[in-house]
């Protein structure tokens, strides 16, 4: 764990003296009390880094792997200091967290009620008179940023009485198109909270991922922030030094090569073998919605018994949320998502993350093998390569850390620019007609047959076609054919409204703004 300080600069008029600072010794009798709120837990490393740090009153950066204990990290310091844990009248939180999906906002909302704070969330999918029974009275506030602004600009939410604002997986809040938003919603909550009390808002940014270009944008809101940089991984050569991206490292990572025909008959088969034992279950990620629904629904007839449950953004949240409740009850134990589900969900013992289409972003790849080898439990994160999107995977790979990597294979370098797939929205590895299922498990070149399961493939060599990596840096893939924006001279993308730099076009479906 490293623990830097951002040098100091200066305040401009609309930052506030740091009374947080001024009344950092009140805090600090009580950092002893915050372990027992662990129970019997040893802290995780950026639980002991940040809990003490935000109860000195500072603002924190805090960059982990996932399932490293962040939602607990930036609770509990709100929990020990008495904020938001009482009722409040109407809608004026305390403390407000943001985040980037509806199934986050939920899960945190439910932490938060466990360590007894009153909590409610804001979110889309719900109707307004469900918002404001949800909200009304609560301390905590866990929402998307969408709904958030909308109650705020129409004065609904009132952030006159906001002490902490937490901003959960920053990196996709702050790049990936919510940046303009959370910008409105930080000046509301600063210029509201700053007139009724005259203290600085305390704010605490947590993410897997923190990308250099999103740093402007932090020392905007944030004085000073202490950065926790939790094991980061190891940089490889063509990425931004700046960059800091904790993977899932626990994992066994592979790669298996196959063929457009086979991909589902490979996915059923490694998913079968995986959940021969009582318990656990597998997440499947595809590029876009639609796919994700014929793909449950093949699944569903490959892998006799279990209820293949699908989750993307078109759902609405009553679906969604039934979907949730069927993977953890484990009634339900395979999941066929988009992107969607590759941020902040937390499933019991995910034993095998496969990517029937290869992620758009190196960052995208480590939030999805995020979800497996979770609280030191064991997990495999599998990749499935078509010939068509070697072109993707190249440029993923690249960017991913060495703890990500799986073996290398010489397959991978064998890229026909000629077939390689547009990556835009509605592309991909659709159901082809060959794409029905037959049991035939092959996968090109002989290698990585799908008639084996995880459990063997895990101790092939690299003669086998077992390869794969993960990915840092968080710039989109590039095959070819497709113009995106990057310091390699392509085509100018244009910026999108309050986004950070240039950015690709998303090109994924299922993101739940709210």
């Amino acid at each position: 764990m490293t623990r830097t300080r951002t040098p100091d600069r200066p305040r401009n008029q609309n930052d506030a003296q740091p009374q947080t600072r001024q009344a950092a010794p009140q805090f600090a009798a009580q950092t002893t009390d915050w372990h027992s709120m662990l129970g019997h837990d040893t802290p995780t490393p950026v639980q002991a880094g940040a809990i003490p740090a935000l109860l000195s009153g500072r603002d924190v950066i805090t960059t982990a792997r996932t399932g490293s204990g962040k939602t607990l990290a930036f609770l509990i310091p709100a929990v020990v200091r008495s904020i938001g844990m009482n009722p409040v009248r109407g809608m004026r939180p305390e403390v407000l967290v943001v985040t980037p999906t509806r199934e986050l906002a939920v899960q945190i909302r439910d932490v938060a009620r466990e360590l007894g704070m009153t909590a409610g969330r804001i979110t889309g999918g719900i109707t307004p008179g469900q918002t404001r029974s949800e909200a009304t009275g609560k301390g905590l506030i866990s929402g998307t940023p969408g709904r958030l602004k909308d109650l705020i600009s129409r004065r609904e939410l009132n952030l006159s009485g906001l002490r902490y604002v937490v901003l959960d997986e920053a990196d996709e809040l702050l790049s990936l198109g919510f940046l303009k938003d959370v910008g409105d919603i930080l000046r509301s909550a600063q210029t509201q909270s700053q007139a009724q009390s005259g203290q600085k808002l305390q704010i605490a940014m947590a993410s897997a991922t923190f990308p250099a270009e999103i740093r402007t944008v932090a020392q905007q809101f944030m004085v000073n922030p202490e950065r926790i940089d939790i094991a980061p991984a190891a940089r490889a050569e063509n990425t931004n030094q700046d960059d800091i991206l904790g993977g899932a490292t626990g994992a066994t990572h592979l790669l298996v090569h196959t063929t457009r025909d086979d991909v589902m008959d490979v996915a059923a088969e490694q998913a079968r073998e995986a959940l021969r034992a009582p318990g656990g279950c597998v997440v499947i990620f595809s590029r876009t919605k639609s796919l994700v629904k014929r793909r449950a629904e093949r699944l569903e007839g490959m892998l006799p018994g279990e209820i293949v449950s699908p989750l993307q953004g078109n759902m609405d949240q009553k679906k969604r949320e039934r979907t949730m409740a069927l993977l953890r009850d484990g009634k339900s134990r395979v999941l066929v998502a988009t992107d969607i589900a590759g941020r902040g969900i937390d499933l019991p013992e995910v034993r095998l993350v496969i990517h029937m289409d290869v992620a758009q972003t190196a960052e995208d790849h480590v939030h999805r093998s995020g979800r497996t080898a979770r609280a030191g439990r064991p997990g495999v994160n599998l990749v499935l390569l078509i010939p068509e999107q070697r072109g993707l995977w190249q440029t993923v790979r690249r960017n991913l850390p060495p703890a990500l990597h799986p073996p290398l294979t010489n397959q991978e370098a064998q890229v026909d620019r000629a077939i390689q797939e547009k990556q835009g929205r509605g592309s991909g590895n659709g159901l082809m007609p060959g794409e029905s299922g037959g049991g035939r498990g092959r996968s090109q070149g002989g290698q990585g047959r799908g008639g084996q399961g995880v459990g063997q493939s895990r101790g092939q060599s690299q003669a086998r076609g077992q390869a794969g990596h993960s990915d840092r840096g968080g710039r989109g893939a590039q095959p070819s054919g497709q113009r995106r924006s990057d310091s390699g001279g392509s085509a100018p993308a244009g910026t999108g409204a309050g986004r950070v730099g240039p950015q690709p076009a998303r090109g994924r479906g299922g993101r739940g703004r709210g």
